[in-house]
């Protein structure tokens, strides 16, 4: 019965699988800077053809119970179909995932 389940599950998901390919565009990095260290900190940046400009690092901050973990900070940002340029920027780590940009809706306050 096990078999039977799991090759539905293969057949349907081969089914729904595009034949068409992608509209999404694969552009290459024209510029690419990666840089880690043995704690598991990072920086990363990287520029495609069509000037996405994508910055990131990792470091590592202490916890309120002593040990440590890595916080994330980092934007993108790239000219939209209307021409505009749109900067998103993030921060993970203790606190949350917190997300700003001009671009995204923000909450009705009463």
């Amino acid at each position: 019965m096990k078999i039977v389940v799991f090759m539905s599950c293969v057949l349907a998901a081969a089914w729904c699988a595009p034949t068409e390919p992608s509209s999404v565009r694969e552009l290459p990095a024209l510029r690419h800077e990666e840089v880690h260290d043995e704690y598991g900190q990072y920086a990363l940046r990287y520029i495609t053809a069509d000037n996405t400009v994508v910055s990131e690092r990792g470091r590592l901050v202490p916890t309120d119970n002593g040990g440590w973990v890595v916080e994330i900070e980092g934007q993108y940002q790239y000219i939209g179909d209307d021409g505009q340029m749109y900067v998103t920027k993030y921060k993970g780590g203790p606190g949350g995932f917190h997300v700003d940009a001009n671009h995204l809706p923000r909450p009705v306050l009463p």
